[in-house]
């Protein structure tokens, strides 16, 4: 499987390095930019470019603070930046606002990327933005640049896997500073090679490249990239439910979509939030959470207690760690936790380097030295920061082996193992699939833009507001460094008791149940809001022209084409893979775009294709006569004296 994948993926990096270079060879069009019909609205100059390109390195490098996953990859905080670099912010934000929603469903986990939002939002904002795109056009585009950016997740995944192995080399010498030396800065100088150069390439190339190409497309096919924005949003939207579209929660969606509809899309997502808030308030006051999972009960079970691998008292801490030991150790793996992300460790090379000041006050001989470290590189993954229950767990079992206590290898892998994987079900169901949506979502809403009823859909509004990004990072900073800080201390006071009285108490899912009656009111607001599905073909009936959609399903349900297309995407994504779905959804977008039937069959160019609507999906418009042109006058010659 990942061969294919990475035989795939060379491939289409070498097209779009063909492309940044010389994008007359790949697309077949003009790189002369007089050749291109819609002028650049911003022309992207070498810094410009050489500053996206670091933009996105930093989306994918450990340097803030782990926090670079949560923001700067997220194409609404990435167009925010984009639109800062080339001089508009505020339509910046709006295109990566729009090109943000079919991902909001998108997670990483176990060395998975299902696509790259990182490269759509930040080379995707800037072709769109620098060519004049509106934001619609550019979800398309997005997305394939998205699958482009797999190709560089997958190359990195690989060759740290060799890096790994260095880092060994530095353990089997007790060198403590040479391995934090090899988790950071060989993956990081690979990773900046294989992001910075072809994003500067297509950045500073990409906007020419793809005018030519919109340029030289037929009408029908560029307003089926325009209908296609109007339905991969649907895509998003249902990845999400999966995680909160179930049980009592379930209605709480289309309460947020009736709401959003029934407001013609006036209401804020804020105040829908809120509302969302007090009803998930009144919703758990009189619905009882269920007990502890089964499955995480018995998983969290199979990991001994730290406290119980010691026989006897616990002995007197002749060695103890202090609270700044704790903290650099915490900060060490928030920031290089994946610094060094590889197919075969995954966070193990990332887990030793955050045991580095541990073992420096713990371990004094080279023997101690090297077997700690040994211990730490082997195989390990869990969520980054809820399952920092699981270090400061280890931290106080390598404490009390130092002081003494019975504890062998073999018990600190068992309780490793034990919690990693609980905890990244935990972890990965309320950072990624719960806090970071709905936070997005607001951050979307506030940022602005909806759909149209224009004869073509479209987000409208002149310009997005950049305070939806920058409410969205300080937001979702301060959560996620909240929990990893709690969760490492706590798992270091309370080991493992901690995890499991939370889960008895039922804690967790009174999160996870009010997390699912915002979250579902914010999913419904939004797919009322941005999918957009709109049927074209007409009948005349005694003289009178008739669409189904106009004159039936609207006046009984406005946007009900947009809420079934979601329900049938959150179906079908229990049986086929969400890239399969995109594409599909892709191609019959453009075809239905086609005018199969009616007038502009000859001349897809021409009025009657817009006036008469002789496609299959398209805003319904009156058929009529073509407005009449206006002479130009002639010139009157210069009155004589």
């Amino acid at each position: 499987m990942f061969r294919k994948s990475a035989t795939i993926g060379a491939g289409l990096a070498l097209i779009a390095l063909l492309a940044a270079f010389a994008p007359t060879t790949v697309f077949g069009a003009s790189s002369d930019p007089t050749a291109v019909l819609t002028p650049h609205t911003i022309n992207v100059s070498i810094w410009q470019a050489a500053l996206i390109a670091l933009g996105y390195y930093l989306a994918n490098s450990p340097w803030l603070f782990g926090l670079a996953f949560f923001t700067l990859y997220r194409p609404l905080v990435a167009g925010f930046f984009v639109g800062l670099i080339l001089g508009d912010p505020a339509q910046g934000t709006l295109i990566g606002a729009a090109i943000n929603i079919p991902y909001l469903g998108f997670i990483s986990a176990g060395g998975t990327l299902p696509a790259d939002a990182g490269l759509a939002g930040w080379v995707g904002t800037t072709v769109a933005l620098a060519s004049g795109l509106d934001p619609t056009k550019a979800i398309p585009i997005a997305f394939g640049l998205g699958m482009l950016g797999t190709v560089i997740f997958y190359s990195r995944m690989a060759l740290d896997s060799v890096f790994a192995h260095w880092v060994d080399a530095r353990a089997e010498k007790a060198d403590i500073s040479g391995v934090a030396f090899m988790n950071v800065v060989p993956g990081q100088l690979f990773l900046f090679a294989v992001s910075f150069v072809p994003v500067f390439l297509l950045a500073l190339n990409g906007p020419a490249a793809v005018q030519d190409v919109l340029n030289r497309l037929p009408l029908w096919a560029v307003n089926g990239l325009v209908i296609a924005g109007g339905i991969l949003p649907a895509i998003g939207i249902a990845l999400n439910m999966r995680f909160i579209f179930r049980g009592a929660a379930i209605p709480y969606f289309f309460i947020g979509f009736i709401l959003m509809t029934a407001t013609h899309q006036s209401m804020s997502l804020v105040v829908i939030a809120a509302l969302g808030l007090a009803l998930a308030y009144l919703h758990l006051t009189f619905v009882r959470p269920s007990a502890i999972p089964a499955a995480v009960g018995t998983a969290l079970a199979a990991a001994p207690e730290p406290a119980a691998v010691s026989a006897g008292p616990a002995p007197e801490l002749r060695v103890r760690l202090t609270r700044g030991d704790l903290i650099r150790s915490w900060v060490l793996w928030t920031f290089f936790a994946h610094a060094n992300y590889s197919y075969e460790r995954l966070q193990g090379t990332g887990f030793a380097h955050a045991m580095t000041p541990i073992i420096r006050r713990l371990y004094t001989t080279p023997d101690e030295i090297r077997a700690a470290l040994k211990r730490h590189l082997v195989f390990f993954n869990t969520e980054p920061n809820f399952g920092n229950v699981v270090h400061g767990t280890i931290i106080a079992m390598e404490e009390q082996r130092a002081n003494g206590a019975p504890i062998d290898d073999d018990a600190i892998n068992s309780v490793k193992s034990g919690l990693m994987g609980p905890m990244a079900g935990i972890g990965d169901t309320l950072s990624q699939s719960t806090i970071t949506p709905i936070l997005l979502a607001l951050g979307i809403g506030i940022a602005g833009g909806s759909a149209s009823g224009s004869v073509v859909p479209q987000l409208t509004g002149t310009t997005g507001n950049p305070l939806g990004a920058i409410l969205y990072m300080v937001l979702v900073s301060i959560v996620i460094v909240a929990i990893g800080y709690t969760a490492w201390m706590q798992g270091y006071a309370r080991g493992k008791s901690f995890v499991t009285d939370i889960l008895r108490s039922g804690a967790i899912d009174r999160v996870l149940i009010g997390a699912g009656v915002l979250g579902n009111m914010v999913l419904g607001a939004l797919a009322a809001k941005f999918v957009v599905v709109n049927l074209a073909p007409t009948v005349t009936i005694a003289g009178a022209q008739l669409n189904l959609q106009a004159a039936i399903i609207d006046p009984l349900f406005p946007g009900a084409l947009g809420l079934g297309l979601v329900v049938m995407t959150w179906w079908l994504l229990r049986r086929i893979s969400p890239l399969a779905l995109l594409t599909i959804y892709l191609v019959f977008a453009i075809l239905a775009a086609y005018p199969f039937f009616g007038p502009g069959q000859k001349d897809s160019g021409d009025y009657s294709y817009g006036a008469c609507t002789s496609s299959l999906l398209h805003q319904y418009s009156p058929c009529g006569a073509p407005p009449a042109s206006t002479p130009t006058p002639a010139a009157t010659p210069a009155a004589t004296p």
